[in-house]
C-alpha cells in the first residue's frame, strides 16, 4: 500500500445541487504518534462544487488518496455485456452465483428447508452489491442499495466521476468507496450512528464523536463549528478520516475475493480507543 500524508473526502450530492461536501485532511508527525489535522472543508461557499468544481479540485490533489461516500461500481447484471440473460439460475457469473448461493445458505438457516414454489426474491442483483449485503446482513449496518429507490442520480454521477477523474485515481488504489454511517457504527456503535444526523440532536452528536477522535484535530481556519452545523460537511471530514485509518491498514477487507471484485465499501475494522 502506497503512503499518503494527504487525504480528501467526498460527501456526494446530486450534479445540480449545492450539497456536496468535501474535506482535504493532512497527517502530521507528531514525537511517538502520528495525527490527522483537516486543513479546510465545506460545501464550495459562492461556487458550489458542481461537476466541473469538483473534477477540477480532485485533480490539483493528485497526491492525495480520496474517498468518496458513493457507489463507485455498478450491480453486476447492470455491467452485463450478454445480449441474452440466461437467468439468474443458469448464470455462470461468479458474483451471480455468489448472490445465489448466499440466497440458498440464508433460507436453509431461516427456514429449515427451501420453499416450493415462488418466493420473494432476497437479493437482486441488478439493484444491490455483494459488499451492501455482507454490512448489512454479517455486520448489521443497513447501507443505501446501489440503484435502489432515490439512489439512482447519485449512482449515475458517481460513475461519471470515476471516469472524469481517470487516470488520476483510480479505484481501490487511491480512491476507494466509503460510507459514513458505517464508519461510525462500527467506531461508535448503532446510537451514534443514528443521532449524528438529521435530529435535534445531532450537533451534540457530532460533538461528542468529534470528541472521542484524539488523533483528528482542526488545524488553524478550519472551524470545528462549521462541522457541527452542516451534516454534509461533517460528512465529508468522515470519508477523509476514513480514507486514513484505510491508508494505515485499519479498514475491513472483504472476505472473498469475488466481493472484492464486485466493489466494497471500506469500513474501519475496530472501535475507536
Amino acid at each position: 500500500m502506497r503512503a499518503y500524508s494527504h487525504f480528501v473526502g467526498v460527501d456526494l450530492g446530486g450534479g445540480k445541487g449545492k450539497n456536496t461536501g468535501v474535506a482535504h485532511l493532512r497527517a502530521v508527525d507528531e514525537p511517538g504518534e502520528v495525527k490527522v489535522e483537516v486543513v479546510d472543508y465545506g460545501t464550495g461557499k459562492a461556487s458550489p462544487f458542481y461537476d466541473e468544481h469538483l473534477v477540477d479540485y480532485l485533480r490539483s490533489r493528485p497526491d492525495a488518496l480520496l474517498a468518496i461516500d458513493a457507489p463507485l461500481s455498478l450491480p453486476v447484471c447492470v455491467r452485463c455485456r450478454e445480449t441474452v440473460c440466461p437467468g439468474q439460475a443458469d448464470c455462470d457469473v461468479p458474483i451471480v452465483r455468489w448472490f445465489g448461493e448466499r440466497d440458498r445458505a440464508q433460507r436453509l438457516a431461516s427456514l429449515g428447508c427451501i420453499p416450493i414454489g415462488p418466493s420473494k426474491p432476497r437479493y437482486t442483483p441488478y439493484t444491490q452489491r455483494a459488499t451492501e449485503v455482507v454490512l448489512h446482513e454479517d455486520r448489521k449496518i443497513l447501507p443505501r442499495e446501489t440503484l435502489g429507490q432515490g439512489m439512482g442520480p447519485l449512482t449515475a454521477r458517481a460513475t461519471y466521476l470515476l471516469r472524469a477523474l481517470a487516470p488520476t485515481f483510480r479505484l481501490n488504489d487511491n480512491l476507494i468507496e466509503v460510507y459514513p454511517k458505517a464508519t461510525l457504527h462500527q467506531l461508535f456503535g448503532e446510537k451514534l450512528a443514528r443521532a449524528y444526523k438529521r435530529s435535534a440532536e445531532s450537533p451534540a452528536a457530532r460533538l461528542e464523536i468529534l470528541n472521542a477522535l484524539p488523533e483528528l484535530r482542526f488545524g488553524p481556519g478550519a472551524w470545528k463549528q462549521d462541522a457541527l452545523d452542516n451534516d454534509h460537511k461533517f460528512d465529508a471530514i468522515l470519508c477523509a478520516y476514513t480514507a486514513y485509518l484505510y491508508s494505515r491498514g485499519a479498514c475491513m477487507a472483504p472476505d472473498e475475493s469475488v466481493v472484492a471484485d464486485d466493489g466494497w465499501i471500506w469500513i474501519p475494522a475496530a472501535a475507536a480507543r
